[in-house]
């Protein structure tokens, strides 16, 4: 996949994003399929006062579907709408990425179809398909994350990259080492970087709970990009962010949740 030149210095994130944008492409032919060649035609067994609140699974997840695919796919080629890196993390504030729709509206139409006594597989298969778009949105805003710590970003928007006047480039820089580019040499300085001992017991209360593979597999993911944040010295937004991705199980970090903010003073 080619990505165009003025984005080349963060090319693996782009290429993330137009991945997730052609993922989402292909949702929206999976949508139509669910609504029009499986059983959801029945979906008139559920009363008329209520049936709004199936059919908004449907609705909002292909509007969802298409939105993403759509603009994700743009941002490689459409110069016009996505002049620099700035303007492609601006134009998805106000999207799908952030929100935009109720959390509970899964929930609401699986309590709708059991309270009328309805089951059918092409609703089940539409909320498990709602599911993965939302983990690829989490994965999208993780990339605009990323792409908002580049120097390109950061040049954008004003920032000033110091240098070496002398031709020595500092690069790389994390806690663990930091690459010294000169003239004709390169050389690492390695420092010491020792992970507290908290993450550990973080892995272990998940690991503890006999979660299935797929709940698991998200916390664990959780827990190790927040690990990440406090090796890479940006600890208290890493926290931020991990306490709002496990809002959900959060009593499973009860025990640890102690020592795990001792780390933010």
């Amino acid at each position: 996949m080619n990505i165009r030149q003025d984005l080349e210095s963060v090319a693996p994130h782009i290429t993330r994003l137009l991945s997730i944008g052609l993922e989402f492409h292909n949702h929206d032919k999976d949508w139509s399929h669910l609504k029009n060649q499986e059983d959801f035609k029945f979906i008139y067994r559920v009363p008329s006062h209520d049936r709004y609140k199936v059919e908004m699974v449907y609705s909002t997840g292909r509007d969802m579907a298409r939105y993403m695919g759509d603009y994700l796919l743009e941002i490689n080629t459409d110069y016009g709408r996505f002049p620099t890196l700035n303007s492609i993390i601006e134009h998805f504030k106000e999207s799908w990425v952030y929100g935009g729709y109720s959390p509970e509206i899964l929930s609401e139409a699986r309590k709708t179809c059991t309270a009328h006594g309805v089951e059918l597989w092409s609703v089940e298969r539409m909320i498990q398909l709602f599911q993965r778009q939302e983990n690829l949105l989490k994965a999208v805003r993780s990339t605009f994350e990323m792409l908002k710590r580049s120097d390109l970003y950061k040049e954008e928007n004003g920032e000033i990259i110091v240098k070496n006047e002398k031709g020595i480039n500092l690069s790389g820089i994390s806690g663990s080492s930091i690459n010294i580019n000169s003239a004709g040499a390169t050389a690492t300085v390695t420092t010491s970087y020792l992970q507290p001992a908290v993450f550990d017991e973080l892995i272990a209360a998940v690991r503890a709970q006999g979660f299935d593979k797929k709940t698991e597999g998200e916390l664990l993911n959780n827990v190790e990009s927040l690990a990440t944040g406090h090796k890479e010295g940006r600890f208290q937004e890493a926290y931020k962010q991990f306490m709002q991705d496990v809002s959900a199980h959060i009593t499973v970090f009860s025990p640890v949740l102690a020592g795990l903010a001792s780390l933010l003073q």
